[in-house]
């Protein structure tokens, strides 16, 4: 064949060829050469329009909440807040003295105080001691504060629970106290204020008198008592006589059975109520005698298993918390 016939059938097949190469091959095209300067500017200015748009809030939800705030819509603000239903019912029976227990100071007797959740309780001791230190059993669920030298409030951490507690005073006396903490479901109302009166003398029970016979001095047993104590008033002993305890069988009861006491009778003086066995089970009482129609509170004691009421009225009530027990003299 001739060459140069050769040669133009060969420049055709390229050109034919050529349209088919160029659609299966991407065309590479290489950027512009810059400078490094300008590489940093514009890494710069990248970062720089990024940090202003985070602060202007240029995403769909920081755009709508700027919207909403600027029709004063803050949005909601999730906190923790009162449930209700944390009220105790028992506090809404009206009694007179209701949250305040009174017993006398005794050597061998273990006090028992009713506490509350979220409530606190004030035990004072006799205006002549001094408490110098506290000695609690579980510092995880109770707290004690001493705010005077012979008040100490104590505090529940939680309900359910109890514990013990010892109070030293500058006398060098201890006193041992049981602790119990109830709910805000309990029937009973809390001991807002547990007082512990002074000392009942060993012959008897004390009763106020100011002067002992008609020269208005006090006798020699009262008179060391009023120099031990540096008192201004004095107590006089009111000797206890075997001869004047009746009633052992002049009594009508009826009430709650957890409250009804094994034996009851009187003096001239108090009405002797006794629990014996039973002391241990029981919930202390308040002691409530009529007056025109009103509960009126009467001070009580206990000595040993007998509690003591400071009145022979012959209706006395006692109650703690829901329960009730009525005991009616019915002798002469």
């Amino acid at each position: 064949m001739n060459k140069s016939i050769f040669a133009s059938i060969l420049a055709a097949a390229v050109l034919v060829s050529a349209p088919i190469a160029h659609a299966q091959t991407a065309i590479v095209r290489q950027p512009p050469n810059r400078s490094v300067a300008d590489n940093t500017k514009s890494r710069i200015d990248g970062a720089n329009q990024a940090a202003a748009q985070a602060a202007l809030g240029l995403d769909a939800i920081a755009e709508e909440q700027a919207r909403l705030q600027a029709s004063g819509d803050f949005g909601v603000m999730q906190r923790n807040v009162s449930i209700g239903g944390q009220i105790q019912s028992a506090w809404s029976y009206k009694t007179k003295g209701q949250g305040v227990h009174i017993e006398a100071l005794c050597d061998t007797c273990v006090y028992k105080v009713r506490l509350r959740e979220y409530m606190t309780t004030a035990i004072v001791l006799p205006e002549r001691m001094e408490i110098e230190s506290v000695d609690l059993g579980d510092t995880n669920r109770f707290d004690a504060k001493r705010r005077t030298k012979n008040i100490l409030v104590v505090k529940p951490l939680g309900s359910g629970v109890d514990s013990s507690m010892q109070v030293y005073t500058k006398e060098g006396q201890v006193l041992s106290f049981y602790l119990r903490s109830e709910s805000v479901r309990s029937r009973h109302t809390p001991d807002l204020t547990f007082k512990i009166e002074d000392r009942i003398d060993a012959s008897g029970l004390e009763v106020i008198n100011f002067v002992d016979g008609a020269n208005g001095t006090a006798s020699p047993s009262v008179q060391g008592q009023m120099a031990a104590t540096g008192a201004k008033d004095f107590l006089k002993t009111a000797t206890f006589d075997p001869s004047k305890i009746r009633g052992f069988d002049s009594y009508k009861l009826w009430g709650d059975k957890s409250l009804k006491p094994e034996q009851v009778y009187r003096d001239d003086n108090f009405t002797y109520i006794q629990y014996g066995d039973k002391w241990n089970d029981i919930e202390l009482p308040t002691a409530y005698v009529v007056v025109d129609d009103i509960d009126e509170l009467v001070n009580t004691r206990v000595i040993g298993t007998t509690f003591v009421v400071e009145s022979t009225h012959r209706l006395i009530t006692l109650k703690s918390g829901q329960s009730y027990m009525c005991i009616q003299y019915l002798g002469d």
